[in-house]
């Protein structure tokens, strides 16, 4: 059972002739497309994707040029489900192995345990990172001030001393980390 969603509802109109086609994917998701003439001969298409579960993953429909037909109308509209498909798919690269380490932690507690827990190896790494980071941030706000036509002392000496802090931080890591 499908739950249709405010664009169905915008698009149904039992009064007008169409055709339908109905496609199943082998995960349970569904492609609905209709196409319709309107009394001024325009060929109206919408396409729905739902899940396994039937809730709207996407729904919509668009005019057509007059004098389409309803066949090439539903094959657009089925080329187009496919696009939204693929666009909507996260890319896994074919050729290398797919490594899952843990589910990303964003509680900061949870954080700190999960710290805690670390080897030395694993924490410096992570101060890599970090440092790493940090020290693109520091880069891009300097930058962003030096396009400026005109910066206050004060922000310039802040952002000066972040920038010389970050790479201070950064190149003083990766010795560490290499011993």
């Amino acid at each position: 059972m499908r739950r249709r969603g405010a664009q169905y509802w915008l698009w149904v109109d039992k009064r007008m002739p169409g055709k339908t086609h109905e496609d199943f994917l082998s995960d349970g998701r569904q492609i609905e497309v209709q196409a319709r003439l309107t009394s001024q001969r325009m060929t109206q298409v919408f396409v729905g994707i739902y899940t396994a579960e039937g809730a709207a993953v996407c729904e919509a429909f668009q005019e057509r040029l007059a004098g389409d037909t309803l066949s090439s109308a539903i094959e657009w509209g089925v080329q187009c489900a496919r696009q939204i498909i693929v666009a909507s798919e996260v890319f896994k690269a074919p050729h290398l192995p797919q490594f899952t380490l843990s589910p990303v932690i964003l509680d900061d507690t949870k954080m700190a345990l999960r710290r805690m827990e670390m080897c030395e190896l694993e924490r410096l790494k992570l101060q890599s990172q970090d440092a790493w980071e940090e020290y693109l941030a520091a880069k891009e706000a300097m930058l962003d001030l030096m396009r400026r036509p005109t910066v206050a002392d004060n922000v310039w000496a802040e952002h000066k001393d972040r920038l010389q802090q970050a790479i201070d931080r950064r190149a003083s890591i990766p010795r560490t980390y290499l011993r």
